[in-house]
């Protein structure tokens, strides 16, 4: 008898599905969780922003932003060498890192972006290859030197971060109608492209001025697509990697005690100025696994109780806040869909992690009660 081909295609649709059904359905949120496998605690006095775990080689990168100095450690506990690639030295990236260094697969070199260019350095801090964007002008790009403003590697190009001021004021609807969000470095020639547009549906298309550092997106890329959130915008958005970036699904969190800032009006902006509201809800992080979108996030401090942080500076704001309001984690499927909601531990920083190998890396944050001479790291499985 012969088979009809396309009830043959059917069928197999309708296994597939069936099967992708299963393997959602298999992942019970009660077997996601949190479970503390090690700790790394290197010998340092100050304050380090986490940048890159390479466990092979049991390699960790930090860097020191009030030196601008770049500090190498590793999985033994021990500080190996710290140097600076900072200002008029003549193999330096510039002012100051658009974003975490990532080291080479193999864990012999690590690359810095910046604003001036792309810099690859050897363990001994020589640079072995880069140099200067060769572009007549660059957009002002900001960014963090920490895990929470990673990059991608797609072949010989990095996939960044590419927000910055622009050429129109934030108090005017040309900014948000020519802001983009991403940015690819042409590692060979040297070329700098922006890209992706503010969301039809995005709240930053209200009518309002927004702080810029209120948009700055959390990315990642995984499985031949972008993940990206909008600043302090509850919501998803994942697109095609490939040109034209079809937008493949937008999801909106729906957080239930989650309250951030929706903007001002145009004529009490001041835009000159970046002044981000502390009291906000705020997206700290976004990775991707091999199975899982992760988020990490601040809910945000509802207005009738911000009057008993007001005298507080920001190192104290920050460490009563986030005792008061528990920063959480969404556990997601590759699509977006919740699986679960963790309670991020107190002694794991909610925007300083990373994905390796398998395994979450969260920097611990700063000890208030008293001064501590190191650093620590916790290696951390999520599972049941």
């Amino acid at each position: 008898m012969r088979t009809n081909p396309l009830s043959f295609l059917i069928l197999l649709m309708l296994i597939f599905a069936c099967s992708e059904k299963s393997k959602l359905q298999s992942v019970h949120p009660g077997d996601i969780q949190f479970i503390k496998v090690d700790s790394i605690q290197i010998p340092y006095l100050g304050l380090l922003n986490l940048m890159d775990v390479h466990l092979s080689t049991g390699q960790l990168l930090f860097y020191n932003q009030q030196k601008g100095q770049l500090v190498l450690g590793n999985m033994k506990g021990e500080m190996i060498r710290e140097f600076s690639k900072q200002g008029d030295v003549p193999d330096s990236y510039g002012f100051f890192p658009l974003g975490a260094g990532k080291f080479s697969s193999d864990g012999k070199t690590f690359t810095i972006i910046s604003n001036q260019g792309v810099y690859t350095y050897d363990m001994d801090g020589n640079l072995r290859i880069g140099g200067r964007h060769k572009i007549s002008k660059l957009p002002a790009f900001s960014g963090r030197a920490s895990s929470d403003m990673e990059f991608f590697w797609v072949g010989d190009r990095i996939l960044t971060v590419g927000a910055g001021r622009g050429e129109h004021p934030r108090n005017t609807t040309e900014f948000y109608e020519n802001y983009q969000s991403l940015a690819w470095f042409d590692t060979l020639e040297r070329q700098v492209e922006q890209f992706m547009k503010l969301d039809e549906n995005s709240v930053f298309r209200n009518g309002m001025a927004h702080d810029i550092s209120h948009l700055t997106p959390k990315m990642a890329v995984a499985h031949d697509r972008i993940y990206f959130v909008q600043g302090i915008e509850p919501a998803l958005n994942i697109h095609s990697l490939n040109p034209p970036y079809e937008k493949v699904r937008r999801v909106e969190f729906g957080i239930a005690d989650y309250s951030f800032n929706q903007g001002e009006d145009f004529k009490k902006a001041d835009p000159r100025i970046i002044n981000p509201d502390m009291y906000s809800g705020r997206i700290e992080n976004l990775k991707v696994t091999d199975q899982y979108v992760l988020v990490s996030f601040f809910p945000g401090i509802p207005e009738h109780e911000q009057a008993k942080y007001e005298n507080l500076a920001w190192v104290e704001f920050s460490d009563k806040s986030r005792k008061d309001y528990n920063p959480r984690m969404l556990v997601m499927d590759l699509d977006g869909n919740l699986l679960t909601e963790l309670e991020i531990p107190l002694q794991f920083s909610e925007r300083q992690w990373l994905y390796r190998d398998g395994y979450l890396w969260f920097l611990a944050p700063v000890n208030l009660e008293e001064e501590e001479d190191f650093v620590k790291v916790y290696k951390v499985k999520l599972g049941k």
